[in-house]
């Protein structure tokens, strides 16, 4: 069984959406969040909102504001930046925001933002954090364990009770402030993992492995002997792995697996009965010859792959979404429940859409 439906559509002068992250809140409402504002990203007229859900998901409100800077805010009363050839001229630390992560803590949902120039120049990560189900946010605090240049990746919970924060580093040469968006050769980052007893640390470092050009944006799971797999999108069509044996304190290096990806997010997910789900887009095709700007239509179609024998192979393989598009970045949690096992997720269509999915999962 599968439902969807519309969670906002983007318009001018907020068109651009990226990031869509579903998740149950305290108060068990149904919760998106993602990136909008200005027509692409990088933007300086980026920012982070969420829109809720009362009904399960049939319907969703109205865009809520978690954070935009008072810079942002004059931003997009000027002249889009994709019109404007002297937009880079304007970039200024702390004007756009993005995000990368969402956990829910108890009553507190804390959500991890980038906060730069416009263009990931002057990139800091922070964390913003609401105690009343969204209505308010607190102002957003560096975020110490990795306050520059990082985005922090999925929280996974290992069987021995150590929580995992998976991310990627990108480093710089001395102090150099300037975005690594200007030279294709600074896309070389680091991922690693943040070790700590509780949902939002604190936090001691763990292992580190070099990541491959590009987005290097990673999962973690854990199979049945306590092995740690780290997955990691890259631009050569397929996954990279690396692996840990001593619970994240160190990683192997990547090597390139057979499951095909357009670079592109992903999300794995741990089963109750112990296999493991992956949420993906099985192609290979990272340049489409229908990819427009910034929107890359080889992340199509929208599956599951679901392995049983700690991910040797993929026994289940369904195609959960393929109407014609780029269908990226898919994020949201597996809940149980009496009739049944659920995957909600949000993802965005074409960078200009939001779109919420609950998929009913097969006994395995």
């Amino acid at each position: 069984m599968e439902n969807s439906s519309i969670v906002f559509r983007g318009y001018t002068p907020i068109h651009c959406c990226c990031d869509a992250t579903w998740r149950r809140l305290p108060n068990g409402e149904q919760a998106v969040f993602f990136m909008t504002g200005g027509n692409f990203e990088p933007e300086s007229s980026n920012f982070v909102v969420m829109c809720r859900s009362h009904d399960e998901g049939q319907t969703w409100g109205e865009h809520e504001i978690i954070h935009q800077s008072e810079a942002c805010k004059a931003d997009l009363e000027k002249v889009p930046h994709n019109m404007d050839p002297n937009w880079k001229d304007r970039c200024v630390p702390e004007i756009a925001t993005t995000m990368s992560e969402v956990i829910v803590d108890g009553d507190t949902v804390c959500v991890y933002l980038q906060i730069h120039d416009g263009h990931f120049g002057h990139w800091r990560t922070a964390v913003t954090r609401s105690t009343d189900n969204g209505h308010t946010w607190s102002t957003p605090e560096l975020f110490e364990a990795k306050p520059k240049r990082s985005m922090i990746r999925n929280l996974y919970l290992t069987s021995w009770g150590e929580y995992l924060l998976p991310y990627q580093f990108q480093p710089t040469n001395g102090d150099s402030e300037e975005s690594f968006m200007d030279d294709p050769n600074k896309l070389a980052q680091i991922n690693g993992v943040l070790i700590g007893t509780g949902k939002n640390g604190p936090w001691e470092q763990g292992g580190e492995v070099q990541g491959p050009h590009g987005w290097a944006e990673v999962n973690v799971i854990e199979l049945s002997n306590e092995q740690l797999v780290m997955l990691c999108r890259s631009d050569e069509g397929y996954l990279m792995r690396s692996e840990s044996s001593d619970r994240g304190r160190s990683w192997t290096e990547y090597v390139k697996t057979d499951i095909p990806n357009p670079g592109s997010k992903f999300r794995l997910f741990k089963l109750k009965q112990g296999g493991i789900l992956l949420l993906h887009n099985p192609s290979n095709q990272v340049h489409h010859p229908n990819t427009k700007h910034r929107c890359p239509t080889g992340r199509n179609p929208l599956s599951i792959w679901i392995s049983n024998d700690n991910m040797q192979s993929w026994n289940y393989q369904e195609d959960v979404c393929t109407f014609p598009g780029a269908l990226s970045y898919p994020d949201g949690e597996i809940e149980e429940s009496t009739s049944g096992t659920y995957l909600h997720f949000a993802f965005d269509y074409n960078r200009h859409d939001v779109i919420y999915m609950k998929v009913e999962l097969p006994n395995q």
